[in-house]
């Protein structure tokens, strides 16, 4: 089957133009009368912005996707809300990212949609897989319930609250980061390239050299003469890191001692616990049943333990036990969280008060953040000061030490 560019008009003289696939050119135009337009110009045609795309690479690719996903889902629901036909809507959506991944994928379910599958499946199916189970799950819910434009409005919402939510927290880390790492680089090239202009000096003099100074001069020729193989010794010892991790077992144990760590694993589970229950609010509203919001829901945290533990809670929901429970008897949810989960069941709202528990450990998350970085940072200087202030004193000790010796 080939791909054929159109310009059509229908029945009431719009003027459009698409794509559609067919064996030939001929039946392409057929194919457009049987749809109701009056073909103007068929034309053979690539997917719109392939040729781009398939030359990049897949890392490019992929960022491209995740940065589109947002404002392509909110244009198809803007443009649904406003009456426009899932095709039309499509159509217009593949010529706005057109060049773009998103684009491609545009075109990719224009053609399932057209040739009898439901949105849900057309993005299932779309190639680099730039729709989540997330995503898929809440659009074919809204389909067979008949509310696809409250789906898609709770899928652009929940991308958006965690969008937004990461860009806090880079927002809130990166100062401290970048005075971390200008901090460790500043000590270094002191230690590797100034301090040892003085060694010779010291040498010739043959004066007794202060503690400190001595001490300085050790770990600033430790560093020169071993600084490469510490850079390699560290290289392989993350290698080593990272493949034991890969192992289930291995990934699962580091995952749950993160969030026992003092001050950090607080935030972590902060973070963990928020993430989940918007997840799954936005299943359960969006007409999800709940074992497979569940199901969906684990997907969205990067803790293994956790993952672990919605599956777990997964088949305590399944065998009859309530929500609240089963999330206490397997998950790291806190207590707090579990009791508000508890008067959702009762009362009938789980759905809200499962938002509400999201925002409030995402208020929390961002709070604790706060305080840590508020700790972190003046640590971190104070830090900074101390070590430079004794690279400054040692030498100034052995420079009054010179001065001590007769000319």
């Amino acid at each position: 089957m080939a791909v054929f560019g159109y310009r059509a008009a229908d029945r009431d003289g719009r003027v459009s133009e698409g794509m559609v696939e067919a064996a030939e050119e001929r039946g392409a135009a057929e194919h457009l009368r049987e749809m109701g337009y009056l073909p103007i110009r068929v034309w053979p045609a690539a997917v719109p912005g392939a040729k781009t795309a398939a030359a990049a690479p897949r890392e490019t690719r992929r960022g491209g996707t995740k940065r589109d996903l947002l404002p392509f889902l909110q244009g198809l629901r803007t443009l649904l809300v406003a009456g426009v036909p899932l095709d039309r809507s499509l159509e217009m959506l593949a010529d706005l990212f057109r060049g773009k991944p998103m684009g491609i994928s545009a075109g990719e379910i224009l053609r399932e949609v057209r040739s009898g599958s439901s949105l849900a499946e057309a993005m299932k199916k779309a190639s680099g897989a730039p729709f989540d189970r997330f995503t898929v799950q809440m659009v074919s819910a809204g389909a067979a319930t008949g509310r696809m434009e409250e789906a898609l409005g709770q899928v652009c919402l929940f991308l958006q609250r965690s969008k937004d939510f990461q860009a806090s927290l880079l927002g809130s880390l990166l100062y401290p980061a970048v005075l971390l790492v200008a901090s460790i680089l500043s000590v270094v090239l002191l230690l590797v390239f100034v301090v040892p202009r003085f060694v010779a000096v010291f040498a010739a003099s043959r004066i007794a050299l202060p503690m400190p100074t001595r001490i300085l001069l050790s770990l600033s020729t430790f560093l020169k003469e071993q600084g490469l193989y510490l850079l390699l010794a560290g290289a392989f010892l993350y290698y080593l890191a990272s493949a034991a991790l890969k192992r289930p077992e291995a990934r699962r144990d580091w995952d749950r001692s993160k969030l026992r760590l003092p001050g950090v694993g607080g935030i972590l589970t902060a973070m963990e616990t928020s993430r989940i229950m918007r997840s799954l609010s936005s299943l359960l509203s969006g007409g999800v049943p709940i074992l497979s919001a569940f199901m969906i829901a684990r997907e969205v945290s990067g803790n293994q333990a956790v993952r672990e533990g919605m599956e777990a809670a997964r088949l305590r929901v399944q065998g009859g036990v309530k929500v609240a429970r089963a999330l206490a008897e397997t998950t790291p949810v806190p207590e707090m969280a579990l009791q508000m989960i508890a008067v959702g069941e009762e009362t009938g709202r789980l759905e809200e008060m499962l938002s509400s528990v999201a925002d409030t450990y995402e208020e929390n998350a961002r709070r604790s953040l706060q305080r840590f970085l508020i700790l972190l940072e003046p640590s971190v200087i104070l830090a900074m000061g101390l070590l430079v202030g004794f690279i400054v004193f040692s030498m100034f000790m052995a420079i009054f030490r010179l001065n001590e010796v007769p000319l």
